[in-house]
């Protein structure tokens, strides 16, 4: 392949992308752009079938065409000329991730996704994807063998290269030794290990590494000298069903700096076990007893002894450390097996200072060896650490191969998260990979050459390469911070060489390098001897909310800032050149600081006068500059803390606009309230006052003010899998307020968005502040200016009636409108409701309007710590509000599901008989009226609240139907015919049984399951339910939820959550009035399975005709209608009463032809007139197809319909499907209507009745 056109090619698409018109002369790759369009990895398959990629930044190739695939021990290689590519699918992400603790405290989840399917229809494996993921900071790609039938085949080796597009400068990491490099690519030769640090010109950096290995060996890089081809030379895992590789990772930034500062690789790992609560995770500094061994300070000789224990948690529990690490032999010698790590030497003066730390805040981690580790079941140790208090465990000199370090390590890992144990792997650990995500109590590891390690000091130069290379791959355990710096040491045991270091820069260090604990190795004599510094070791008070990294290059000098909750702190170090480094403040908020400064002194060097030292205060703004002196080897250190004045001591107001002004909101905090005033158009709305919360029974008092805010603008757009519009604009304007307590000084953050739709805002619970606590109130209150009119209903189900907001009584569900004014009504309630009690909305306490009540406690912890959002939103007219419902789905995290092939739409047809027969007639129905699915109700398989019916069985229950059922039969019928098959499954079953029955539904090959009787409203319900949502997507199962549940916009995140009830619908025999009030209150949150009938007796005597329940199907929307909801095909058997009696026999003719043929899905929707309770005109756009639905529950009205949502009006015909006869509600009329150059089209509707008109 010519590799100067691919980079032409790859170059043009850049310049040109966006551009439709010349787009299409564009050669045939598949190309994925990270979000800011400034990355590209384009995929190439060539006539012989082997797949290469290149890899371009900011229009210049860093990576030229490299291989992609495996070759296997049978010598063929995948993919080859016989694949096929199947589908090429591809999605966009935009999510972010607040990790328990890390290098900041919210990240962004943005990436673009592509994924090629490519089939094998000659041998084995059968199937393959490529799954890429572009990202500002870097591409990922990974290989997945899917799920499913097909043999195990063995793999020689991958193919995956990089094949770099000049001769660049590299590092890599070299155990505990000093990193290789800089070298040039063409000069090495054999192999080399991750992570590989490449400098590719002044402007481009990458590193190279992998992210989630599940299985295989650790990655392992491969060149031969002479050219700058690199190719992995580990060995995979063989191919299996099921097999996910690890995800291939090529950082890229224009700094340094953006590699170490990168959250990419975390991102590519799994969220944490949902069995494991780590909650009790908490990172910060230690103090060790391995280094001061032997040291003498006033008499005191310190030793592996209780009274240096004690005397070593005392100074950590002085300064706020954490923890106290003991290190080897304290049960013996470590690498003798008979040393017992449970009843060892020292057992009983340890399990005595755990008790002592315990009374300090001080916890204890205990050293193991691999020896100790294997010899003495590991299951039984870590437990009886785990029980006997300890914090972490370090655990030392892994023995094995690369891969059989892995799989141990990731066995201790989870281990130690069953017994609540923090762990740090020590000597040659296997790199990190952002595991750390998933396992958040592996805090660190050393993956580096730590100081002092086997008696060996590394040099200036080494450390401000490490952070540039293995610091990459995560948090390293690296011991700086040595503060006795002699020539050698004839006292302690484990030092023989003067630390080639300045105090500042040991200082320094200990905040630059990344790590869940930072261990320190001198005594607490030698860190009190320099006070400033000691200070800023206190300081850095972990989790950080904030790093970046403000200047570097690699082995030359780094700047790293760190935000804790009430500083930001900045460490510099430098090789052994000295410099001068500028360092503006701008990367501070606005305002004044107070900057302590803290300097090598004007003659330290690092071989001499290693502890001269200075430090300056200044009063300085984020406009000032500073500049450093770094001595030879020395280092910088500053804590920067906000002077009095910047704290908000009265009440602030902190103004908020939406996107294009129509709306502003003005941000009120002080007193014991955040109160949120929300203006439209100039007027006021209605004011939110917030935090007005009960914890434990005990009301959170407030005085608060604000030590931090962070804005931020969104403008873009979605496609959802489906809904009631192809695209979804999302705007808005959004302000993060970090909230204090003058009272205790509880943090918590409170989010607040301004959409031209309306108004949001949650909470977010700090972490440390509000553990183990229990929210039993919350009373957020909406409160308008005068006494307004308002709908509502007390129950999911129930029927609407009208109030005053003065006359509420008990609580109603959500979302409730209020009309404030004639051409002004809002929407209050909830969104992204997933594990946390459900809100109900209750008269005010004070003055007119509504407050939140929670259908239980809520346990922070199981909360995640965020509330779900409470909304408002605001329009002109009811309808708006409805139209305007994607503001609901906006507000909930983007799509988790990465395949969505198998999420379906459609009709749904209820077998109404039970029996094979009848199942049979049904299916041939569907599948000759296009309806997608049939579903088999209460009673397939016992009686639904019998606890003994078992949902693993076909056992009719006798009081519904008499049999036979062959569901096995019938669903291999289904299939033959292209029909799906649904079944219920009452809550009884599902709480028994929902982890036997999803998977074996999916073998069963039905394609989904109606969650009937659901327990809703209290923490634990919701939470439950959710989670079974997220079980059954696991198995490509859709899902529609029963009964009372109502939704919040979770479909956007689980699309197999097609639809819902919480709906009063023809199931309940509504009255149109009714159907219409259901249409403008509670359709604003979502889909709604409304159970529509056609033929049943109830519609023509009790809700308004066949030609209404037309105008139904289109004006409710459920992405599964479920249609003739009492009716059967005229094939199947009789039934004597009830769903599939003689009344309701399903006859075909024009407009039921009409019936089954209406969409389930919209790309576009429009609500046009109406009034609240009597009429509603809604219009969806279906393709080019407009279905204009017409609803009147009063007397008749003479409806005037524009014609301007048409683009060529010509080009229409219409067809109306109405009622002709007051009388006559059993009767479709049907009528072709000419368009010509009308501009709109007058419709009489007679009264109680509807209409559909069909524009094609």
């Amino acid at each position: 392949m010519n590799t100067r056109f691919v980079t032409f090619v790859l170059l043009l698409f850049v310049w040109l992308e966006g551009n439709s018109v010349w787009a299409q002369y564009l050669p045939k790759l598949y190309q994925v752009f990270s979000p800011d369009k400034k990355l590209v990895m384009a995929i190439q398959r060539h006539n012989d079938g082997l797949l290469t990629y290149t890899f371009a930044a900011n229009r210049e190739v860093l990576i030229k065409e490299s291989s992609l695939g495996f070759k296997l021990e049978s010598q063929e290689t995948v993919p080859s000329s016989g694949w096929k590519i199947e589908n090429v699918s591809d999605r966009q992400v935009r999510n972010e991730w607040r990790p328990l603790w890390g290098k900041r405290a919210v990240v962004k989840d943005h990436f673009n996704e592509l994924v090629i399917d490519l089939l094998n229809p000659a041998g084995q494996p059968e199937r393959m994807q490529l799954v890429v993921r572009g990202y500002n900071d870097g591409f990922a790609f990974c290989y997945k063998i899917p799920e499913g039938e097909g043999e195990c085949v063995n793999v020689q080796s991958e193919l995956t290269a990089y094949n770099f597009a000049g001769d660049y400068t590299a590092w890599f990491y070299n155990g505990e030794n000093h990193n290789i490099g800089p070298e040039k690519l063409t000069e090495t030769d054999g192999t080399r290990l991750p992570v590989m640090t490449v400098k590719a010109g002044d402007r481009h950096y990458m590193a190279i590494h992998e992210a989630c290995l599940e299985t295989g060996a650790p990655l392992v890089l491969q060149s031969k000298g002479g050219e700058s081809l690199f190719s992995v030379a580990s060995k995979p895992a063989d191919l299996s069903p099921g097999y996910t590789s690890a995800w291939r990772v090529v950082l890229y930034g224009t700094t340094p700096g953006v590699l170490t500062d990168s959250h990419l690789l975390e991102l590519l790992n799994p969220d944490p076990d949902s069995r494991y609560d780590f909650s009790w995770v908490k990172p910060g500094l230690a103090v060790w007893d391995w280094r001061i061994n032997g040291a003498v300070w006033d008499g005191f000789t310190y030793g592996m002894s209780y009274p240096s224990w004690v005397r070593m948690v005392d100074f950590a529990a002085e300064q706020g450390f954490k923890y106290l690490v003991l290190d080897a032999n304290w049960y013996g010698p470590e690498f003798e097996s008979d040393s017992d790590p449970v009843k060892g030497e020292k057992a009983q003066d340890v399990q005595r200072l755990l008790k002592y730390g315990k009374e300090k805040g001080v916890g204890i981690w205990l050293y193991l060896n691999d020896v100790g580790g294997r010899k003495y079941p590991i299951e039984k140790t870590l437990k009886q650490y785990g029980d006997w208090g300890a914090a972490g465990v370090k655990y030392g000199f892994m023995s094995g191969t690369q891969e059989e370090k892995n799989r141990w390590t990731k066995k201790i890992t989870e281990l130690c998260a069953q017994n609540r144990l923090l762990v740090d792997f020590h000597d040659g650990p296997v790199h990190p990979y952002g595991q750390m995500r998933t396992w958040p109590n592996a805090v660190t590891r050393e993956y580096c050459h730590a100081q002092l390690d086997g008696h060996h000091v590394f040099e200036p130069k080494t450390f401000v390469t490490t952070v540039f290379v293995n610091m990459v791959a995560g948090p390293v355990d690296m011991n700086n911070g040595m503060f006795d710096l002699r020539q050698g040491h004839t006292t302690r045991v484990d030092e023989s060489q003067p630390v080639p270091s300045t105090l500042v820069s040991e200082a320094a260090r200990t905040l630059i390098i990344f790590s869940g604990v930072t261990i320190l190795p001198d005594i607490p004599e030698y860190y009190r001897k320099y006070p400033a510094l000691l200070n800023f070791l206190s300081a850095q008070k972990m989790p950080w909310r904030e790093s970046r990294t403000l200047a570097g290059e690699i082995g030359e000098y780094i700047v790293m800032m760190r935000e804790t909750d009430d500083a930001y702190l900045v460490g510099a170090a430098t090789n052994e050149s000295g410099r001068m480094i500028d360092l503006p403040l701008s990367f501070l908020e606005k305002g004044k600081y107070t900057v302590e400064v803290i300097e090598d002194g004007d003659d330290a060097h690092y071989l001499m006068n290693r502890e001269s030292l200075k430090t300056t205060t200044r009063q300085l703004t984020n406009n000032d500059k500073l500049t450093l002196k770094l001595a030879p080897g020395g280092g910088a250190c500053l804590v920067i803390k906000k002077t009095p004045s910047m704290r908000v001591r009265e009440q602030a107001t902190f103004p908020l606009v939406s996107p294009s002004e129509k709306m502003n909101a003005d941000i009120k905090v002080g007193g014991k309230n955040v109160e949120i005033d929300l203006f439209d158009n100039g007027e006021k709305v209605v004011t939110a006052k917030t935090l007005q919360f009960s914890l434990d029974e005990n009301t959170l008092k407030g005085n608060w003010t604000v030590t931090n805010q962070k804005r931020k603008s969104v403008d873009q757009t979605w496609q959802p899998v489906y809904g009631e519009r192809s695209v979804v604009t999302d705007r808005y304007n959004e302000v993060e307020l970090t909230l204090q307590s003058d009272e205790n000084r509880k943090e918590m953050v409170l989010s607040v968005r301004l959409y031209d739709e309306g108004l949001a805002f949650r909470y977010a619970f700090d972490k440390l502040d509000f553990w183990n606590r229990t929210v039993t109130d919350e009373k957020t209150q909406f409160l308008f200016q005068e006494d307004c009119k308002t709908w509502v209903t007390g129950m999911a189900q129930g029927a609407y009636s009208e109030t005053k907001l003065s006359g509420l009584k008990g609580a109603a569900d959500r979302p409730q409108v209020i009309q404030v004014d004639d051409n002004r009504f809002v929407a209050i309630g909830e969104a992204a409701l997933v594990d946390y009690s459900r809100m109900k909305l209750e008269k005010s306490e004070a003055g007119f309007g509504v407050q939140s009540v929670l259908s239980g406690k809520v346990n922070l912890d199981l909360a995640g710590y965020r509330s779900p959002w409470r909304y408002v939103m605001v329009a002109g007219h009811p309808g708006k509000l409805v139209e305007n419902n994607y503001f609901v789905l906006n507000l909930n995290e983007p799509n988790q599901i990465a395949n969505t092939n198998w999420i379906k739409p459609g009709q749904v047809i209820r077998e109404v008989t039970l029996t094979t027969t009848g199942s049979m007639a049904c299916i041939d129905f569907a599948a000759e009226n296009n309806i997608a699915y049939v579903l088999f109700d209460a009673g397939w398989y016992g009686a639904e609240e019998d606890v003994k019916s078992d949902a693993t069985t076909v056992t009719v229950d006798p009081a519904r139907s008499k049999g036979p059922l062959d569901l096995p039969k019938v669903i291999e019928y289904a299939n033959s015919k292209g029909v799906g098959i649904l079944v219920y499954v009452n809550k009884k079953a599902l709480h028994q049984q929902l982890d036997e029955i999803l998977p074996l539904y999916k073998k069963w090959g039905i394609k989904g399951v109606k969650y009937g009787f659901v327990n809703v409203g209290d923490q634990y319900a919701t939470a439950w339910l959710h989670q079974a949502v997220r079980k059954a997507a696991k198995y490509e199962l859709m899902v529609d939820i029963h009964d009372e549940y109502r939704p919040t916009g979770y479909s956007r995140t689980y699309p197999n959550l097609l639809t819902q009830e919480g709906i009063r619908g023809d199931e309940e025999s509504p009255s149109l009035d009714q159907t219409i009030y259901t249409l403008y209150n509670r359709m604003i949150c979502g889909a709604g399975d409304y159970t529509n009938c056609y033929f049943a007796e109830r519609v023509t005597k009790k809700m308004g005709g066949r030609a209404a329940q037309l105008a139904k199907l289109v004006a409710v929307y459920s992405p599964w209608q479920f249609v003739y909801w009492y009716d059967r095909p005229e094939k199947s058997p009789r039934r004597t009463g009830g769903a599939g009696s003689v009344e309701s026999v399903i006859k075909t003719d024009a407009a039921t032809r009409f019936y089954n043929s209406i969409p389930t899905v919209w790309d576009e929707t429009r609500f046009l007139e109406g009034e609240m309770g009597k009429y509603a005109v809604v219009a969806r756009r279906s393709g080019s197809d407009w279905y204009v639905s017409m609803l009147n529950a009063g007397d008749k009205k003479q409806i005037s319909l524009p014609l301007d949502f048409l683009k060529n009006k010509k080009d229409y015909t219409a067809t109306l499907y109405y009622q002709a006869s007051e009388q006559k509600k059993d009767v479709v009329d049907i009528k072709k209507i000419k368009l010509d150059d009308r501009s709109e089209i007058t419709i009489d509707l007679i009264g109680n009745s509807g209409c559909v008109l069909h524009l094609r």
